[in-house]
């Protein structure tokens, strides 16, 4: 369903985030949760990171916290999301796999 290249930190000027924006708007009908994997890094399992809601006036929400690779979440619908606040990457990008479980 969506596939996304984070750094393994902050992008440059930033805080927290450390990808794109990327979308979990077309989650296919009778989907009942999301599935997180995370690949292309030595350190794959042990790899945390948080998914915020890029927003344009206020301080970025946290969708979801403590992510890992496994991990399992309930849906949201948003084409404005991204990875932050990884850790336990080795300093190295990434790459996070999110599937639609039925």
């Amino acid at each position: 369903m969506a596939s996304i290249t984070s750094n393994g930190g902050p992008q440059p000027g930033q805080k927290h985030r450390s990808s794109h924006n990327f979308s979990t708007v077309n989650i296919p009908s009778g989907t009942e949760k999301l599935y997180w994997e995370v690949v292309n890094n030595s350190n794959t399992d042990a790899i945390r990171f948080r998914v915020k809601e890029d927003v344009s006036i206020w301080t970025d929400p946290i969708i979801f916290n403590s992510l890992s690779s496994g991990s399992y979440t309930g849906i949201i619908r948003n084409g404005k999301l991204y990875i932050a606040d990884p850790s336990n990457t080795g300093g190295n990008s990434f790459t996070v796999k999110v599937y639609a479980v039925k």
